[in-house]
């Protein structure tokens, strides 16, 4: 043992009862700290996987559009059959490629009467997200025969007076009016007003029958993609492929994303990021300077020890390591505390969701929470790093201490 940890390890056993009582504060602001700065990073990753991982499973991360048009286009349709097709779906990054066609209609009943886009999907479609949000009845099955059978949000099915079995009567409006009766065999809540609002589900068929399309005409194609990858390198990558696969029998399309068509939400998301920025500055420069204060007390208390090591040879650098080593300590301790409290909250969070969310103003109905073990361990370090060197800059008072003038006092 060297003799600045040796005497580091003495003069935490000597302290009196005021160092003790400000060593316990500095200790415990650090384990507050760092369990807020966990459960702030969990927190955030929580929202931006919910949030996006609806966004994307609705509408997919990225869209192959007609330029000019958005995905929820029912006018201008192209052929799903693109040359380059294959080529896309060798991305380790691309989980599913599908062609979808749109169609507004007007849902009316004897007392109401309301708007909404009919996404029509294919017996091939992913359906995970439906099943997923369902909330009551089942997810249609598409194969065989033109279905009739229908999805609508909950607010949608609330709000017009259905229920899973009822049939539900659209009027789509165009160069004539076409009615059609379908019925409701499932409904889901998405969490996101944009699609519980206005979105529905049908069979694709019965869409491109209603738009006069061939069967292998579509609105738009939605290009699925892995969690954890990136949309914006994803879109590149797309755009990449389309400009330089392209074949003059391919339409030339557009590529658009998920963040494009929900701005609103990924930029509240992109407001959560800063404000986390601000609390994790924020608690590691209270957990800090309350370290600072730990240490300047033991300092001003241990002045003549201070004194007495001087005078018998060792440098002022060889002295600050033994109040750096005692204020590690503390550091340790608190940080060991506060990744056992903040990782525990997050889980008792994340598997009896006790903490409620109004999902009109949040998306979500609980706070969503996601632990990334990379994030833990980058916490710590950072924190850890920015502490000592906050701390560091205190130990200097070592070299303003005299041996003379504190063994005079002595």
């Amino acid at each position: 043992m060297s003799a600045s940890r040796f005497i580091a390890s003495r003069l935490s056993a000597g302290e009196d009862r005021l160092s003790r009582t400000s060593n316990t504060i500095a200790w415990v602001s650090v384990c507050l700290s760092i369990a807020i700065m966990i459960i702030a990073i969990a927190v955030v990753a929580g929202f931006k996987q919910e949030i996006r991982g609806r966004a994307t499973g609705f509408m997919g991360s990225v869209m192959l559009v007609q330029p000019g048009q958005s995905p929820v286009n029912e006018l201008y349709p192209f052929s799903e059959n693109l040359s380059y097709r294959e080529k896309l779906l060798s991305d380790p990054g691309v989980t599913g490629i599908s062609g979808v066609a749109w169609r507004s209609g007007l849902i009316k009943t004897e007392d109401n009467i309301d708007g909404l886009y009919f996404k029509g999907i294919d017996s091939l479609y992913d359906r995970s997200f439906f099943s997923a949000c369902l909330v009551e009845g089942e997810v249609p099955d598409y194969r065989g025969r033109i279905s009739n059978d229908v999805l609508l949000s909950r607010a949608t099915a609330s709000r017009m007076g259905f229920s899973v079995g009822d049939p539900v009567v659209v009027y789509f409006i165009g160069d004539e009016v076409k009615v059609r009766k379908f019925n409701l065999c499932g409904v889901f809540e998405a969490g996101l007003e944009d699609i519980d609002n206005r979105m529905a589900v049908a069979d694709r068929r019965q869409i491109q029958r209603l738009n006069g399309w061939a069967s292998d005409e579509v609105s738009s194609i939605e290009i699925r993609t892995g969690d954890g990858t990136s949309v914006e390198r994803m879109s590149e990558l797309v755009e990449e492929t389309v400009f330089s696969s392209m074949q003059e029998d391919d339409r030339a399309l557009f590529v658009t994303n998920v963040k494009k068509m929900y701005g609103h939400l990924f930029d509240w998301l992109s407001l959560l990021d800063f404000n986390v920025l601000m609390i994790l500055a924020l608690m590691v420069a209270v957990a800090g300077f309350n370290m600072i204060s730990a240490l300047l007390i033991i300092l001003f208390e241990k002045i003549s020890t201070i004194g007495l090591l001087k005078a018998l040879g060792m440098t002022s650098r060889q002295v600050s390591r033994v109040f750096l080593l005692r204020a590690g300590a503390l550091v340790g301790k608190g940080m060991l505390w506060g990744n056992v409290i903040g990782i525990a909250l997050c889980l008792i969070q994340k598997y009896t969701r006790v903490f409620k969310l109004d999902p009109a103003n949040y998306f979500v109905s609980a706070v969503p929470i996601r632990l990334q073990a990379g994030n833990i361990i980058l916490l710590n370090v950072v924190a850890a790093l920015l502490m000592m060197a906050i701390i560091s800059l205190s130990a200097r008072f070592v070299s303003r201490v005299s041996p003379d003038r504190t063994m005079r006092v002595e």
